[in-house]
């Protein structure tokens, strides 16, 4: 039983410590990350388009027919530098369905195109929904961490971190930053890992 307790506590302190390193170098003042807006071609926004419909209604955040072509339509594509030689997309929804009431929570992809075929490496299906928050020094298998904000009031955000495996994104920590809402310091707040609701 004693070696029992002895080896929880020592996982939730490793646990504990991990998510603190994982966050030790994102800024709790909020300074986003200067896009250049990506032209694409009408054959590559329709590739796109017919490739986010494949995904479950989950990723569109229960969009459906006219809706779900709306928002297809009036989808941003920004290049986002997260591997270099790589040009990657970051796609988010405007306004309408897949978008939150207060604007700022949207639905979100990420692109990379293999010849003339479209990649998805993140997606709302597995909890890429949001505002992006931050490109991140540190990089796996090539590509840059990112970390997500998800509004929830003036004095509080949550923020998901990002890692490639490889293959695809994937959140690996969350933490939330509080702030006293008038744009001064905040402070981010590793907290335990859980399922994502979104």
């Amino acid at each position: 039983m004693r070696f029992k307790i002895v080896l929880t506590f020592f996982l939730c302190s490793s646990f504990a410590a991990a998510q603190s390193n994982l966050w030790q170098h994102v800024s709790a003042v909020y300074s986003p990350p200067k896009l250049a807006s990506a032209s694409i071609s009408d054959s590559q926004h329709e590739a796109i388009a017919r490739l986010i419909r494949q995904q479950s209604k989950s990723a569109v955040w229960d969009c459906d027919g006219d809706e779900l072509n709306a928002m297809l339509e009036g989808l941003r594509f920004e290049e986002i530098p997260l591997s270099p030689g790589q040009k990657v997309l970051l796609l988010e929804a405007g306004a309408g369905c897949a978008r939150g009431g207060q604007g700022s929570n949207g639905a979100m992809w990420l692109i990379l195109f293999r010849g003339r075929y479209p990649v998805i490496l993140a997606s709302s299906e597995g909890g890429f929904s949001g505002w992006l928050y931050s490109i991140q020094p540190t990089s796996s298998h090539g590509f840059h961490d990112l970390v997500l904000g998800w509004h929830m009031s003036a004095f509080e955000a949550d923020l998901s971190y990002f890692r490639f495996d490889g293959k695809s994104y994937h959140a690996i920590g969350s933490a939330a930053l509080l702030g006293d809402g008038g744009g001064g310091t905040g402070r981010i707040v590793p907290t335990p890992r859980k399922a994502s609701s979104r």
